[in-house]
């Protein structure tokens, strides 16, 4: 009468609509599954009702003898049938397997339906990301109310099925051989023993002189656990009461091409899913829409405490513990990485983003992962490297989910409230948040490779390289580009915590006088302790390289 189908399992669900337009002939006895509610504001036919509960939950439906029968694919017991003989057609191969380009599936899936435990409030769960070279993301919204470890289990099965199913199989059978149904799992056991690997559902029959078969591949399901958070149905308050996200504000170096401004960024999660708007202001009112988080970020804490190591090249020698709230990683070969692929930022004890780069990754429990071969202090961040971390410290993965605050100019480095508000019918805010970005983008990295050596005269000729935030990478060029109205470096000599001399050089080499260093220490040294920075126009002193020369 309501419309409202609820508290029954996936079997009875199924039984029910059919029942409800008139169907008697069906068999749901291998149906498995639970669903607490399905709702549907319609007249429509059964077929309409029934299709995205079969979709989501991956039941196939085959007609037998006059009756519709249902099975759960991938949890019910499917027994192979081993295909031997097939039909030999005059200019036709007897088999052929056909394999889609990684590019045409999805690399993740989106399902939407109604939490119970959030007063039945439409939220979404993502699966994990699959290493692909697609961005393609396969989005089912369900009118169904599913708890959150039953959506977990079925937008993971959903992208696993979808991404197996690149392998598909065409074959022919003869017409006397009616036992092959849709929905059967069969495997080609040929006499000369060159079939293809693996087990097929059957998808379609084409009736003719022979009987032609398509099939796509499967493999079977591992069983899941996907444990509910601890508590209790929202009974009590508001809805909004249970808003609680985990956001991390980040003030990012320029870790790949982009504005400056681009790279002060934000990354949201919450259990379970809700969209979120993210706002600002000087003040505490007037608030201005300035980013919209779409999708949860895969953030976690370390799992162990992370030191100091090697930057420039792989550092095979350490490896990175994280626990993940949300989400997975995977491994990517080295040049891969090298590219760009599966970066981290990791707040440093400084507070300080490390950028890391890594190539494997290896789940070593649920939700806790072994990173190595890593890149550390990636896009100028040695400095937050050489602080290390402790366990607990914030871990944030750096993909799409994790979004420009869209700062002006003149918002640089400028404190701003920020406030995260839940985009679900029942509302829910977050913060004030205090934030100032912006500035790591525009701070001039630490200079490189500093020698010294003295000359004949005493004095101490001094130089260094530069190194540039911006397309910087290139090998082509015999220097890489100013990023600075003018080069200009802050040169700064040491003795312990004090500076005895500080002096500006419009460039990358530095004439240190005998007459100034017997001033300074009182004679000549076997050695000079230095700190160096690029000095910039947006950000005055750029990160620091600090040394000890020897001679």
């Amino acid at each position: 009468m309501n419309g409202r189908l609820g508290a029954t399992t996936l079997a009875d669900a199924i039984a029910a609509i059919l029942t409800e337009h008139g169907f008697e002939d069906f068999d749901v006895s291998e149906v498995s599954g639970d669903l607490t509610g399905y709702v549907q504001g319609e007249v429509t036919s059964a077929r309409a009702l029934l299709e995205p509960l079969l979709e989501v939950f991956q039941v196939d439906v085959a007609e037998a003898g006059g009756k519709l029968r249902f099975r759960s694919r991938l949890k019910v017991s499917l027994a192979a049938k081993e295909i031997t003989v097939v039909a030999d057609t005059e200019d036709e191969v007897l088999w052929s397997e056909n394999r889609g380009h990684d590019s045409d599936f999805a690399a993740e899936a989106v399902l939407t339906s109604y939490n119970p435990r959030l007063d039945y409030e439409q939220s979404g769960v993502r699966s994990r990301r699959a290493r692909a070279e697609s961005q393609r993301i396969l989005s089912y919204d369900l009118p169904a109310v599913l708890p959150e470890e039953t959506s977990l289990d079925a937008v993971e099965t959903l992208l696993r099925t979808h991404r197996i199913a690149k392998r598909s199989l065409s074959f022919g059978l003869s017409p006397a051989d009616v036992a092959v149904e849709p929905g059967d799992a069969v495997r080609l056991v040929l006499p000369d023993g060159t079939g293809p690997d693996g087990t097929f559902i059957v998808e379609r029959i084409e009736e003719g002189s022979v009987r032609r078969i398509d099939a796509r591949h499967h493999a079977p399901l591992a069983p899941s656990n996907y444990a509910a958070d601890e508590g209790h149905r929202n009974g009590g308050g508001a809805v909004s009461d249970a808003f609680a996200p985990i956001l991390h504000f980040l003030d990012l170096p320029r870790f790949a091409s982009g504005e400056a401004a681009s790279f002060a960024r934000v990354a949201g999660f919450c259990r379970p899913w809700r969209r979120m708007a993210v706002s600002s202001s000087v003040t505490t009112e007037g608030y201005r829409t300035r980013a919209a988080l779409d999708r949860p970020a895969r953030l976690g804490v370390l799992a162990a405490p992370l030191t100091g190591g090697i930057a420039g090249r792989f550092d095979r020698g350490r490896a990175i513990e994280i626990e993940l709230f949300f989400g997975g990683l995977s491994s990517a070969d080295e040049q891969a990485a090298l590219n760009g692929e599966n970066r981290i930022a990791v707040k440093a004890d400084s507070g300080v983003w490390e950028v890391i780069g890594f190539a494997d990754a290896e789940e070593i429990s649920p939700n806790r992962w072994r990173l190595s071969n890593l890149l550390r202090g990636l896009a100028g961040t040695e400095d937050a490297m050489r602080a290390g971390a402790a366990s607990g410290n914030a871990v944030v993965v750096l993909d799409e989910a994790v979004v420009p605050l869209g700062l002006a100019a003149d918002e640089r480095g400028l404190a701003l409230n920020w406030l995260a508000e839940s985009l679900g019918q029942a509302g829910g805010r977050s913060g004030p948040h205090v934030f100032s970005g912006g500035v790591r983008a525009e701070t001039p990295l630490s200079p490189v490779h500093v020698r010294g050596e003295r000359q004949a005269t005493g004095d101490v000729r001094l130089t260094w390289v530069r190194r540039g935030r911006i397309e910087a990478d290139g090998w082509d060029g015999s220097e890489i580009p100013l990023d600075e109205p003018v080069e200009r470096y802050r040169l700064e000599f040491l003795d312990g915590g004090s500076v005895k001399r500080a002096i500006e050089v419009a460039g990358p080499v530095f004439t240190y006088p005998a007459a100034d260093e017997v001033a300074d220490f009182g004679g000549p040294l076997v050695s000079l302790s230095l700190r160096i920075r690029q000095m910039g126009r947006a950000v005055p002193l750029g990160v620091p390289f600090e040394t000890v020369v020897v001679f």
